[in-house]
């Protein structure tokens, strides 16, 4: 039922059925045929090198992983290489490169060697589903959290494995009585690895809940069970959605409850914006924050068609939420010259020569909205570009109680041409989406009292947004070299941007306001086609060579697009004192330290 991805999985599943019969039901291998490295005394090794003698330093995993088992002998070294093959199963967002050249390095260890003709090896082109950033910066821990796992595994009679290895619940039932199990990502990839039919492919608690209060209205959703809840939710959309393949992560069950700006704060921004009505997405330039505007706008349609039609009706309008979503979400580019005028009212010339009061921007909008009762409209966004590059208080005006005391209704201080008072009321399903960059003036000048009436959200230089962009561009360009090979280089480039933006986080000649966003390095996609030509032979070296350096494509992204940038931001300062600044920045980026 859930094993729709768009990915080709099927050599992950078989797989997956080998280390089940191999590797749990007995003790053998995954990658050694005739070897038995799953053992009990095997597992005990591994988890006193590995588990009980953390290494907490600042070291990459794969060095003091080495130091950990690297000389704990063959047969350790290749349960290590295993475990990472089956931590390595289901995430989609590493590259099958990355996958093989980890476990790899683990077994050279020992002087093995994972042939690329090996099931293991083509299974990892593909993967299940993202497992995030976090999933990777965790890793030691899911890592001790499968070995803990296994482990207590082997106690079992083996009657009794067999039993629970065929049954989804009594699995989930063992898996969960293992020590914090909850916090670990991989006892959700293991439960749908091993039986795709009854879990979903989430690898997130908090994805499972949300899941769950959107589709609140279906299936037994009250068991205190997320994932019996979720498996009956599935069972009713597949009723009302029939021959079609449903997948929480593709369309129309995304846009539900799906919320891709999560990581950058805490808190889901969705369910933020519905509590306050108001929210401000800031941050350094090129973080994508209007994109984020319009997705969360989307969102907030979507979410509320959903509570209000019900599931049901919900899949039936998928024309008319999408005419919504085009007609409701309402955008304004501010500016310094935009002003209260423009907003509120303002005086203007009537037709007989006089002077008279119009409404601005906002009441006509509000009026617009009303035209439509209450309970047969979808709500409103209006998403406000680049506020804080007008004068922000002066330009809400009446409007900035308003925001907080929706419903009401209050006069302004003018009469209309025919000598009305002009009122002003903000309905409850308004909702207003602001975006600021950092560099425009700082988020401390905003109006205290102006503050209050927003929640504010930073969005920060993000690395999977940038690996995930320009994904989406080079499969885009169809180049002919395959996403595969050249995501490891993409993903030295996200490192050591993050490094750059750190070092001018700390830089007392700039700060957090000059990070750089990750849009600015999309443009290496471009020039890497060009570097490579019509037809890329290369095999490796394609953004950085040998010793770490960067290639020309990497070069032109600096010296084109993020130098001129810089330059710009520290115009104020004598020559001598700049070039230093930036020469120190260019090592940071060009010639980059950070481990993988």
């Amino acid at each position: 039922m859930a094993r729709h991805t768009e990915h080709n999985t099927d050599k992950i599943y078989s797989v997956v059925e080998a280390f089940r019969a191999n590797c749990l039901l007995r003790d053998g291998s995954l990658l050694f045929e005739g070897s038995f490295v799953w053992r009990s005394d095997v597992l005990e090794q591994i988890h006193r090198a590995f588990v009980a003698t953390p290494d907490e330093g600042d070291r990459s995993f794969i060095v003091k992983f080495k130091d950990q088992v690297g000389k704990a002998g063959q047969e350790v070294i290749r349960l290590a290489a295993e475990i990472l093959c089956v931590y390595f199963l289901f995430p989609s967002n590493v590259g099958g490169a990355r996958k093989r050249q980890v476990v790899n390095e683990v077994l050279g260890w020992a002087g093995d060697s994972l042939p690329e003709t090996h099931l293991v090896s083509r299974a990892f082109s593909n993967g299940i589903g993202s497992g995030g950033q976090g999933y990777n910066t965790r890793r030691p821990f899911e890592i001790a959290f499968l070995i803990d796992l296994v482990i207590a595994w082997k106690k079992l009679p083996p009657d009794r494995q067999a039993e629970v290895a065929a049954d989804p619940w009594l699995f989930q039932e063992f898996v969960d009585a293992i020590e914090d199990a909850e916090s670990k990502q991989l006892r959700h990839m293991l439960l749908y690895l091993l039986f795709p039919d009854h879990f979903e492919r989430i690898a997130s608690s908090s994805h499972k809940r949300r899941i769950i209060k959107a589709f609140s209205g279906l299936g037994s959703t009250e068991s205190e069970d997320e994932d019996r809840a979720i498996f009956a939710i599935r069972s009713e959309l597949e009723k009302l959605v029939p021959n079609q393949p449903l997948d929480f992560y593709w369309s129309p069950l995304r846009e539900a409850w799906y919320d891709d700006s999560e990581g950058a704060s805490e808190g889901a921004p969705l369910e933020v914006i519905q509590h306050k009505k108001q929210i401000v997405l800031f941050g350094p330039p090129g973080t994508g924050k209007t994109y984020r505007a319009k997705k969360l706008a989307e969102r907030i349609i979507r979410s509320a068609a959903l509570s209000q039609m019900g599931p049901a009706r919900y899949f039936q309008s998928q024309s008319d939420i999408d005419t919504a979503i085009q007609d409701n979400v309402h955008r304004l580019q501010l500016h310094p010259a935009y002003s209260y005028e423009d907003f509120i009212r303002a005086l203007h010339i009537s037709n007989s020569g006089g002077t008279e009061y119009r409404a601005g921007y906002l009441p006509r909008l509000i009026e617009d909205i009303e035209k439509k009762p209450r309970a047969q409209r979808l709500p409103h966004v209006l998403i406000l570009d680049e506020m804080n590059r007008t004068d922000l208080s002066r330009m809400l005006g009446e409007c900035f109680s308003l925001l907080e005391d929706r419903n009401e209704t209050i006069e302004l201080p003018a009469r209309d041409g025919d000598g009305a008072a002009m009122r002003l009321r903000i309905p409850d399903d308004l909702f207003v989406i602001g975006t600021m960059n950092l560099i425009d003036q700082s988020v401390e000048q905003i109006d205290f009292a102006l503050r209050r009436r927003f929640l504010w959200m930073l969005c920060p230089f993000d690395a999977e947004a940038l690996i995930g962009a320009a994904e989406a561009k080079w499969r885009g360009l169809s180049s002919g070299l395959d996403w595969d090979r050249i995501e490891p280089d993409f993903r030295k480039l996200a490192a050591a941007a993050a490094a750059l933006n750190r070092e001018i986080h700390g830089s007392p000649l700039l700060g957090a306001q000059y990070e750089i966003g990750h849009t600015y390095l999309l443009d290496v996609i471009v020039f890497l086609c060009n570097f490579l030509g019509p037809r890329p032979m290369r095999k490796q070296n394609y953004l950085w060579n040998k010793k770490g350096e960067a290639l020309e494509p990497v070069v032109q992204v600096w010296s084109l697009s993020i130098r001129p940038l810089l330059e710009q931001y520290l115009a104020g300062l004598d020559a001598a004192a700049r070039n230093a600044e930036l020469d120190r920045l260019s090592k940071v980026l060009l010639k980059p330290t950070v481990a993988e």
